[in-house]
């Protein structure tokens, strides 16, 4: 492949939100994946394996999906460490349960951002727990709950899912209720 820079970015409008509307947890299966010719993707095969998609819904300003990119000039490698945080309100026995058994399995991640488009984490090698805490705070105001980070490390970005192909995927009701 020629690295060779094809393209440039216009500076668009400013009709853009950050945020994180949804994440989407599924225990991680190998995928064939198909991208349309702007690298969306358009098809997946095999992407729910041995179960279904969980929803944990984030509150505004509070769920984040975050990619950092390691570019090493003298090696000549390049990947992404993907990031998804998410924030569990009220500690009680069934937070404890389903975060015990999320810092034992390798998922797959998708983020639905607040302009509606989803985001698959942890496409080639899933993502892991590498953080959490379950917290009963100091002050009134505080975090009486839990904070979770899973992380991937891939060889590209995270790819936009078709929310199309995403209506495909198979979305369990049942949730976690905090």
């Amino acid at each position: 492949m020629a690295c060779l820079l094809l393209s440039g970015a216009t500076l668009g409008c400013k009709d853009n939100t950050g945020g994180i509307q949804k994440f989407y947890v599924a225990n991680y299966s190998a995928a064939t994946i198909t991208y349309n010719t702007q690298g969306v993707i358009t098809g997946a095969t095999g992407i729910n394996g041995a179960s279904a998609f969980f929803t944990f819904e984030q509150r505004n300003e509070v769920g984040e999906f975050n990619q950092e990119g390691a570019h090493s000039v003298e090696n000549g490698t390049n990947f992404w460490t993907q990031t998804a945080n998410l924030t569990f309100y009220k500690n009680q026995a069934g937070l404890r349960d389903l975060l015990y058994t999320l810092a034992q399995a390798r998922v797959l991640v998708i983020a639905l951002d607040q302009n509606g488009k989803y985001f698959l984490m942890g496409q080639q090698n899933g993502a892991d727990v590498t953080a959490s805490s379950l917290n009963a705070g100091k002050a009134y105001g505080d975090l009486n709950g839990s904070v979770v980070t899973l992380t991937a490390k891939e060889p590209s970005p995270a790819r936009e899912i078709a929310a199309s192909t995403f209506a495909t995927f198979t979305v369990n009701t049942t949730s976690y209720v905090a």
